[in-house]
């Protein structure tokens, strides 16, 4: 670039596009002041520069100039002996050129120009992003604004490709993604800027809903006997299995799953159930991203006379190593379980299902005495009751 020799008189300020020189803007006459020495320029952030000089004698005050590229600008003015000075406003990321002017009451002298570099200005990647509100074709992020951002992009990847799907402000760092595909994975960042600056969030993903569903219809219970209930629904067609929960209404009881179906099961029985008592139902579809519930279904158990023991319990030796245990059935039992004495306690030895009334047992030793009992139940003994106890001698 070409220099370009002005002659500058008093009290008139003249520029142009050129880098300034001591030259090109000193006055032209013999001065009372000398120029000060030693000016230091300090970028204490991306908008400040602290100017710092040595002070001459005899000098009113300074002034301190700054050429912006287009036009030297006082910047400020002051007092004697002052040898500092700190600039705000100043663009981030670029250079900066300075002069300190110390002047009296009649004549001025400038140092030397002097140039430093604003950095960046600084920035902080976003926190906490989150997904949220996730539907079958879209989702939504929210994050932390970052220190120093004046807005955001936001880029996703589909398993291909990363692009910039969207901006957010700073005063919203939120933003709503439509258009997805169902039951597929996307990954997701933010990235804060400033006019000098980047950072990026860390990666986040979701898996869209595969496939909205509905609660089943129709769903119905009835009393079978009185420890069983049947519960039967229609088929929704896009779950993967069913869940079957069970409350008492019992206060303090929280309702249980009682039973996971697979997927086009539509009916269940509630075994194991009390007489005469009062039990909610109620049937979740689920898939892999989804559930839905039916209305609570309340049905009474009938209430009946306690179950009640074998009758008539006898043990007949059928040779030297076996006998035979035989009884009499009892209203409303479904099974029986045929326990023997071991000498510690009592063992199973045979269980059998309502209209058997007797049963063998061998492999029993000679010249013993066995005590036997016999135990009715009924479905998934919910109820029981044992007979009492007959002996043989072998």
């Amino acid at each position: 670039m070409a220099f370009i020799e002005f002659n500058l008189k008093r009290g008139r300020g003249i520029a142009a596009n050129f880098r300034p020189t001591v030259e090109q803007l000193e006055e032209r006459q013999c001065l009372s002041v000398t120029a000060p020495t030693g000016l230091q320029l300090t970028a204490l952030s991306a908008t400040q520069v602290k100017a710092t000089w040595n002070d001459v004698a005899g000098e009113s005050g300074y002034r301190l100039f700054r050429w912006n590229g287009t036009q030297t600008i006082l910047v400020a003015t002051v007092a004697a002996n002052v040898k500092t000075f700190t600039v705000g406003q100043l663009p981030a990321n670029q250079m900066q050129w300075f002069t300190v002017e110390a002047f009296d009451a009649s004549t001025s002298a400038r140092s030397a120009w002097l140039s430093v570099t604003t950095p960046p200005n600084p920035i902080t990647a976003p926190t906490n992003l989150q997904i949220g509100n996730i539907g079958l074709t879209q989702m939504s992020l929210s994050w932390t604004n970052a220190v120093g951002a004046t807005g955001y992009r936001i880029f996703m990847w589909d398993g291909t490709t990363t692009q910039q799907i969207g901006t957010a402000s700073r005063a919203t760092p939120a933003f709503k993604v439509t258009g997805l595909a169902q039951g597929t994975v996307y990954y997701f960042y933010v990235q804060a800027f400033n006019n000098t600056n980047i950072a990026n969030s860390a990666w986040v993903n979701a898996k869209t809903l595969a496939q909205g569903i509905t609660p089943p219809a129709n769903f119905k219970a009835q009393v079978i006997n009185a420890n069983t209930i049947g519960l039967s629904w229609n088929d929704v067609g896009s779950e993967t299995g069913y869940r079957v929960y069970r409350w008492t209404g019992v206060a303090g009881e929280s309702p249980v799953v009682i039973a996971t179906l697979a997927a086009n099961t539509t009916g269940y029985q509630a075994i194991g159930l009390l007489p005469g008592r009062a039990y909610s139902f109620y049937i979740q579809a689920f898939n892999a991203t989804n559930f839905a519930n039916t209305a609570w279904v309340t049905v009474n158990t009938p209430a009946v006379a306690p179950l009640q023991a074998p009758g008539s319990v006898a043990v007949a030796v059928t040779g030297t190593n076996s006998v035979r245990v035989s009884w009499t059935e009892p209203a409303r039992a479904t099974g029986y379980n045929v326990y023997i004495w071991n000498g510690f306690g009592w063992t199973n030895i045979a269980t059998v299902s309502r209209g058997t009334t007797s049963v063998p047992i061998n492999g029993l030793a000679a010249y013993r005495t066995y005590w036997f009992l016999v135990q009715s139940f009924t479905d998934g003994f919910a109820e029981v009751a044992n007979s009492g106890y007959v002996f043989a001698n072998l």
